[in-house]
């Protein structure tokens, strides 16, 4: 089941809704155990073997965080957290990256039983909460939650559920067992999950079409400029996709009482590609800070220092430290992507961007400087994107030949023309929209009265925009989430 379609419109949110706020839920325990038999329901939906994978998951990780809270900061602690790494990472490692391992390795054919392993949806975000739970337990943040039921609906929860954001157990723990309900904010989330949903059905489901058009085209019978447009095309779809699915992750959490973290802040504003990563997907980028880098950094990158340090010297001992923990969580970033080699050399190209601008000095004149750097990454992203979208390493070669007019191809023909003239409309609008227009029109709307007419406007462009996406999700086909893949 996904946000867009019919089936979650009209009858599994409105029921959720109705329950919840009704008098059968008295009190927050009622409520919270609704809402983990309905996530549960939404989720067996479309992966009804695999829900007792995620109910497992929830027992494990529950008995593993009353039994690391008795060891904090301990040895033995240590070892339950390595027996929580072993298992949540071991099952994520057999259902997304064994049959890709054993089958790039000419292990395994198409047809054996291991290739046939279907991946899980959403196992790579509830993974990473189970498992920051049981760590967060054992560092002292958090205390070990003594009934699994919120456990349960933390690791369950339906709006983040299949694609994130990924939430701490600590953003949402006091929430679990105390939170308030007002109109205001309830009208703040179907706002908010409005906005998502636009950015999914009227954005990025008709970029899709455009990107997939050029994608699919042979090297030399793409032209140039049609291999940029599809570039451009992808890469403000994936952003309208995953901020879309945030959008609606908050303003469902919103109208059930709950305080999720943004996850997107205008990523395609960046100078640089480390202000990237603090702006897309922030809960992942901080997940992997907290959780993988800060402990190679105090472990053992501190062994690779003075190991460097003894034989280059303690200038260089710094340098070799910083690329080994860089080199290690982007690696780690890249393959948690998807199971594809064209993830691993996406990782590797962030990791030599991300380790080249800490060394890196700025231009002199600073406005000409930001201009540059802003290009710069920009053009960067564009790029890094097209072997993200490519199913192979090959394919994504292939396309930067049409893109840098290498293969043969025309710089223009008439196939690329008429389809950027079908698409040119949303990729205008959606690179007006990646940029944060809407909060610099309110911001600049001091007067009291204007402010007043401005809230109208949006009310009455969210009744509009209800409308307009509820007649696309009713004439539209299926078209999942790209990070349901991840």
């Amino acid at each position: 089941m996904v946000f867009s379609n019919g089936v979650f419109l009209f009858l599994f949110l409105p029921i959720a809704l109705f329950v919840y706020y009704s008098p059968f839920c008295k009190n927050i325990k009622v409520k919270n155990s609704w809402l983990l038999l309905i996530s549960l329901g939404f989720y067996a939906w479309g992966e009804p073997i695999y829900i007792l994978l995620m109910l497992l998951s929830i027992f494990v990780n529950w008995i593993l965080g009353k039994w690391v809270s008795v060891y904090p900061k301990t040895s033995k602690g240590k070892k339950i957290v390595a027996i929580s790494c072993i298992y949540n990472l071991g099952v994520l490692f057999v259902f997304k990256y064994v049959s890709w391992l054993l089958g790039s390795f000419g292990l395994v054919d198409k047809n054996s039983p291991i290739a046939q392993i279907a991946l899980p949806i959403g196992i790579s975000f509830y993974t990473f909460q189970a498992l920051s739970y049981v760590i967060d337990v054992y560092r002292g943040k958090e205390q070990a939650q003594e009934n699994i039921l919120d456990v349960g609906l933390y690791i369950a929860f339906f709006p983040q559920l299949i694609a994130g954001p990924i939430v701490r157990y600590g953003t949402i723990s006091r929430q679990l067992r105390e939170r308030k309900h007002s109109f205001d904010m309830f009208c703040d989330g179907v706002w908010r999950f409005s906005i998502g949903l636009s950015k999914k059905l009227l954005l990025s489901n008709q970029l899709a079409v455009a990107a997939d058009l050029a994608f699919g085209r042979n090297a030399g019978e793409r032209s140039v400029v049609f291999a940029w447009f599809g570039a451009l095309a992808f890469m403000l779809q994936i952003y309208f996709d995953f901020s879309g699915y945030s959008d609606m992750a908050i303003g469902l959490g919103k109208m059930f009482g709950f305080e999720f973290l943004e996850n997107f802040n205008y990523p395609y504003v960046s100078r640089s590609i480390t202000e990237y990563w603090r702006r897309w997907h922030i809960s992942l980028g901080e997940w992997f800070r907290d959780y993988l880098y800060y402990p190679l950094s105090f472990g053992p990158a501190i062994k690779v220092r003075k190991a460097a340090a003894q034989k280059w010297g303690r200038k260089t001992a710094g340098i070799v430290s910083s690329a080994f923990s860089l080199f290690i969580v982007w690696m780690a970033t890249g393959i948690w992507h998807g199971a594809n080699w064209t993830f691993v050399v996406w990782g590797l190209i962030q990791f030599v961007f991300i380790f080249w601008e800490q060394y890196r000095k700025p231009l002199k004149n600073e406005k000409f400087g930001n201009v540059v750097a802003f290009i710069t990454t920009f053009l960067v992203i564009l790029f890094t994107k097209v072997i993200f979208k490519a199913d192979s390493i090959s394919h994504a070669v292939h396309y930067y030949a049409s893109m840098l007019h290498l293969s043969g191809n025309n710089w223009v023909d008439e196939y690329g023309i008429y389809w950027i003239g079908q698409y040119k409309s949303f990729l205008v609008i959606g690179l007006i929209f990646s940029f944060p227009v809407l909060e610099c029109i309110t911001k600049c709307i001091r007067n009291k009265r204007v402010k007043m007419i401005w809230n109208i406007g949006e009310a009455v462009v969210m009744c509009f925009l209800l409308v307009l996406n509820i007649c696309y999700a009713v004439s539209g086909g299926y078209n999942p989430f790209i990070y349901f893949n991840f």
